[in-house]
Formats: C-alpha cells, structure tokens, sequence
C-alpha cells in the first residue's frame, strides 16, 4: 500500500466528508426571498450570528427564535450549512464558548448538513484579569506547530460535539509574509497539518487566495497545488473592491476573472467538494440588485455542472 493509498484508508475513518449539495448562496435578511425558492440554488449558508442578540444581563450572545423563524421560511426547506464569524478559533488563551453553546441550540433547532469558520483569531488575553478581549478585526495565525496543534485540538472537539463535518477558510490578510517555523514553509502546509491532525476539511476562498496575491505576493496557484485537495468541502467565490493599493475582501459585488478562473481550475480537483457559494454582503446585494446575482449564480450553476463529476489529478497530495 502507498503512502497515498494509506492516507485515504486512514481519511475514511476520521474525517466527515460532506455531502454533494450544489450552489448555495448566505442568507441575506433583505433580499428578495424568491431568489431562494426559484431553484436557481441548492442550499443556503446560514452566518447564525446575525440570527442572535446580546444574551441580557450576560456575556455572549442568545438565538432570536423569531428571526430565526424569519429565516427558516424564506430558505423554503432547502438544505442549510453554518457559516460562523465568531468563535474565534486561533485565539492563543480560549475561543468563544458563547458562540458553541449559540451553535448547539441552532443545531437542536435547524439542523444543518456543515458547517465552517474563518481560520484566525479575533481575541486576546491583556493579563488584567478580566479574560479574553475583543480586538475587533480578524487577524492570521502564525505558520507554527504551536498554532497548528491549537486549533486541531478544538476541530477534535467540534466534530465529537456537533458530528457533522467541519471545515476551516483560508483567510485574506494585509500583513505581508506572516511568521512561520518548525517546518512549516507556507499556509499551505499550516492547513493540512491542521486538517490531518484536527480530523477536519477546508473551506476555501479563491478571493482570499486572490486578495493574498495581489497584496501580499502569494502563489494562489502554487497554495491549490500543495493543499490536500481531498479535503476541500466547500468553496467561496466572491467579488471585492480596491482602497489604497490593497484588495480588499469586502463582499460587495461580482467575481472577478482571477477567481472564475482559480474555481475552474480546482474545482475538478476536489473530490470531495460539497457545494460552491457566491458570497454577497446583504447592504451591497441591495445595491448589485438581483438579475446581477442571478446571472452569478448562473456562471457558477455552469461550472458546477460541467466539474462536479469529473476529477482531473490525483487528490492526495501528502
């Protein structure tokens, strides 16, 4: 048995695979709610932190069952994956235990087939006694061991808590060439030590990967080839805006070609693969307006159909 063969044995025991779903689009309160039951999509990610309020009189946050309610009907019985923003997974000190116990609710409430979250840590410890503290922007995890072995610790404990798969996105930064050691020569290695010893797949967004190259001088290319495409269970699309020499990943209209192109080439590459999302923020679906996303989620229903079946390399890349 090759050392290929033997991590796909190996991945059948431990890691979730998800389901093949199709296109999905978030759920965005104000958009016209026909777009989510005119079948131009196949399930809906939910982000369950726009669906809570502040818990009164406590720490963290609570699920408003009328919002959520809200929700439930206009996604019309489509199937649902969790996108989440909060839980801070690579803080050094503790996560956001708050959004786990929120999690479980929703779970029990509105099951869903996956579910994700960004790959960075958005809290720190100040030493004053007073905890964790929100810092108020996502930041990168260092490329180390140390950082590695955090937050596959708590993949482990989300998939015995939740079981269903989980996935972690590729996050865009504005730092420049991030600290790295004990090996680890790029984010590429950073996610599949992750994956392989947290028992979790990816989540990845090309306009991340974009934005990373044209700020920071990465290799979007050259991360797709080193990553462990067998563990790829979801990917973003999106689209962004430039502000003073940076793209910016702010959701806010259509994809650009560098992205149609990255999901055209990966895409076949990921046998695994459950669903592809165009992401939108709701204030700027407003303003792109709704034929513009039904001819997005046209492009992508197209390249869906024409991959989906296909797979043109070898998947295992140890």
């Amino acid at each position: 048995m090759t050392a290929c063969d033997a991590n796909r044995v190996a991945d059948r025991d431990i890691w979730r695979r998800p389901a093949p779903l199709g296109v999905g689009l978030p759920y965005l309160p104000d958009l016209d709610a026909a777009l989510y039951t005119s079948g131009l999509i196949d399930f809906v990610e939910i982000t369950p932190d726009i669906l809570c309020r502040p818990r009164y009189g406590a720490p963290g946050m609570v699920l408003d069952m009328g919002l959520l309610e809200t929700a439930r009907d206009v996604c019309g019985g489509l199937p649902i994956v969790v996108h989440g923003v909060e839980l801070s997974i690579g803080s050094a000190g503790r996560w956001n235990d708050h959004y786990v116990a929120m999690l479980e609710t929703f779970q029990q409430e509105w099951p869903f087939a996956w579910h994700s979250e960004h790959l960075h840590f958005q809290t720190i410890d100040m030493d004053d006694g007073c905890g964790e503290r929100d810092i108020g922007v996502p930041l990168p995890l260092p490329f180390t061991q140390a950082a590695a072995a955090t937050v596959a610790n708590r993949t482990r404990r989300l998939n015995a808590a939740f079981g269903v798969p989980f996935l972690l996105e590729n996050g865009a930064h504005y730092l420049g060439r991030l600290p790295r050691s004990d090996g680890i020569r790029d984010e590429a290695h950073f996610l599949n030590r992750i994956a392989e010893t947290g028992d979790c797949g990816f989540l990845l967004d090309l306009h991340n990967l974009h934005c990373n190259a044209v700020n920071n001088g990465d290799d979007a290319a050259g991360l797709i080839d080193a990553l462990r495409l067998d563990r790829v269970g979801e990917i973003h699309i999106a689209g962004g805006r430039w502000s003073d020499g940076f793209r910016l990943d702010s959701h806010d209209g259509r994809t650009p070609q560098p992205v149609w192109a990255l999901l055209d080439d990966v895409l076949p590459r990921c046998p695994h693969v459950g669903g592809v999302v165009f992401e939108i923020m709701a204030d700027h679906a407003r303003r792109l307006g709704p034929a513009a996303i039904v001819e997005e989620l046209g492009r992508l229903r197209a390249i869906w159909t024409r991959h989906k079946a296909v797979a043109k390399a070898d998947p295992c890349l140890a």
